[in-house]
């Protein structure tokens, strides 16, 4: 299917139907981002432990930037976002099934760190990748001011809510909720299919592909935090 008939087809349902479902997982994130923080803060106290984790955050990103681009135009854009949310969603369940049982060491939220992340680097690419695949050109500065402000009004409102969720959850249930976000992200990507880009010439060089990196952006709280 071409990106033409697909915008001509009534692209704003099917668009913001993923897009909403994005927004949504975003915000689920974010709030995840603050409950941890404020776990390594109480548990710890350390400047060290979160810089650390800042980096367990942001270095997966940093290192495969280069090298997302030419994969993502290789494959599937609607799948790598699914496997890339997939994964994430697993890796925040799995470390709720370790608050459950109390397990969960500074090591577990490195790691869980590094898995977002890691997600972060194949799924915000393909997004920005397949936003333009999805909406007319001519529509494109305006979807993506609403993606700005998006981002802000999140940024906003997710610390004083996250402070509310951990007064009133426990850790493992604001995780569990990060879980349950990430199914309307998921799923509207089962059924409503992206568009493929036409192939490029030989000769011509591939999409460049933004860099929009919201878990590094919320990560480096952790380091801003770590200085005080």
């Amino acid at each position: 299917m071409s990106s033409n008939k697909w915008n001509e087809n009534n692209w704003k349902p099917r668009f913001f139907t993923i897009w909403s479902g994005q927004a949504i997982s975003l915000f689920g994130s974010q709030l995840v981002q603050f409950a941890l923080i404020w776990w390594l803060t109480q548990q710890t106290g350390s400047a060290t432990v979160l810089a650390t984790a800042s980096l367990m955050g942001f270095l997966p990103q940093v290192f495969l930037g280069p090298f997302v681009g030419p994969l993502i135009d290789r494959w599937n854009r609607r799948w790598v976002m699914v496997v890339a949310d997939s994964v994430i969603a697993l890796a925040t369940l799995l470390l709720a099934y370790f608050f459950i049982i109390g397990q969960a060491t500074t090591w577990t939220i490195y790691g869980l760190l590094f898995v977002r992340s890691l997600g972060g680097a194949f799924h915000w690419p393909s997004m920005s990748a397949a936003t333009s695949l999805m909406v007319p050109k001519d529509q494109l500065t305006r979807v993506q001011g609403i993606n700005q402000i998006l981002q802000g009004a999140l940024g906003i409102i997710s610390a004083p809510l996250g402070a509310l969720l951990v007064a009133w959850m426990s850790t493992h249930a604001i995780l569990m909720l990060d879980v349950t976000t990430a199914l309307f992200a998921i799923v509207p990507l089962l059924f409503i299919a992206i568009p493929e880009p036409e192939k490029n010439p030989p000769n011509q060089a591939p999409t460049p592909y933004p860099r929009s990196l919201p878990i590094c952006t919320q990560v480096s709280v952790i380091f801003w935090i770590g200085q005080d």
